[in-house]
């Protein structure tokens, strides 16, 4: 178990709880697929915290969601679908059917008085030749509990895509005047685009593509950090 506080205008606990596949289904009497999350909780009942756990809770519904159907609500009825899907699956192909698997896992990577980021992440396996890893940023509205979109993190979200831009060019050496995709990435219409997941630490904004984002599985992910103090003017909330 661990506990996280920070020095806020609402102090939040964080605790993070284990959710084994055992507890939450009787797996003495079915074939279970494999499970491990641990979550975050917030051990308070008010509105706010509220909000936060439910907001975490939704997020690893959506991991867990391996069907094309909308994700669940909650968390237990989360992993009895991928339980089932596994099930299905087995009955279908009892020879062929390797468990399924899935871990996912969050810590709290930053909070202040405006925002509190949350890193999520998460490993799942539903057979072929690998399984999926990836990280999910969750940024909550310390006021509301609430999530936040990526744009309603910024002032002008086409402005810091510009700058993110001539950041991720340098870095991954791409001449200003080549296409985004010149030396072997592949965003959507050759047109450079921030990533799905944006978080903070203490010291630093970080923009985190996944795998298949923009690149190949087997390039894995691609991560780009920017010290706080030169995103801060782009941000429509306070991140120090």
């Amino acid at each position: 178990m661990g506990l996280y506080s920070c020095n806020t205008n609402e102090s939040f606990t964080f605790e993070k709880q284990n959710f084994a596949v055992d507890s939450l289904l009787d797996c003495q009497n079915i074939d279970c697929a494999s499970l491990e999350i641990n979550l975050l909780q917030i051990v308070d009942t008010n509105p706010i915290s509220k909000n936060i756990n439910t907001e975490i809770e939704r997020v690893a519904c959506a991991i867990l969601n391996v069907g094309e159907n909308q994700s669940e609500e909650t968390l237990k009825s989360a992993v009895k679908q991928f339980n089932s899907s596994y099930q299905n699956m087995s009955k279908e192909f009892p020879d062929e059917t390797i468990p399924y698997e899935a871990s996912i896992n969050c810590d709290l990577s930053f909070q202040c008085k405006t925002i509190i980021s949350i890193t999520m992440d998460s490993y799942v396996f539903t057979g072929g030749a690998h399984g999926y890893g990836g990280v999910s940023f969750i940024n909550l509205d310390a006021k509301t509990g609430k999530r936040l979109s990526n744009k309603e993190l910024f002032k002008n979200y086409t402005e810091f895509e510009n700058f993110v831009e001539k950041v991720f060019r340098k870095q991954n050496d791409i001449p200003e005047n080549e296409s985004i995709n010149s030396t072997g990435f592949f965003f959507e219409k050759d047109k450079f685009s921030l990533p799905e997941n944006i978080g903070f630490t203490e010291t630093e904004m970080i923009l985190y593509y996944n795998p298949y984002e923009i690149s190949s599985y087997a390039e894995g992910a691609i991560e780009l950090k920017l010290n706080k103090e030169d995103v801060a003017s782009f941000c429509a909330i306070e991140i120090k």
